[in-house]
């Protein structure tokens, strides 16, 4: 019996603006806050189906930018 391979499934990378770019929010678990400076967004390039989405935040009072899932972020 002859096996196929897997056939990778191909991405495209995004970087649309989020509709809160700017906007103050605060981490759900650990309770940062900073402004959301950006997105990327992770689609299946055959059916365009979002497989991720990452949201890029800025924390107030300096330091490092840091990377969230959007469910975890509430308006601070």
């Amino acid at each position: 019996m002859r096996t196929v391979p897997a056939m990778p499934i191909g991405v495209s990378v995004s970087s649309p603006p989020h509709p809160g770019l700017g906007k103050p929010v605060r981490h759900k678990h650990d309770g940062r806050t900073g402004t959301i400076s950006g997105q990327l967004v992770e689609r299946d390039s055959d059916t365009d189906r979002i497989l991720r989405r990452r949201v890029f935040v800025r924390p107030h009072g300096g330091g490092f930018e840091w990377e969230a899932d959007p469910k975890d972020l509430q308006p601070a």
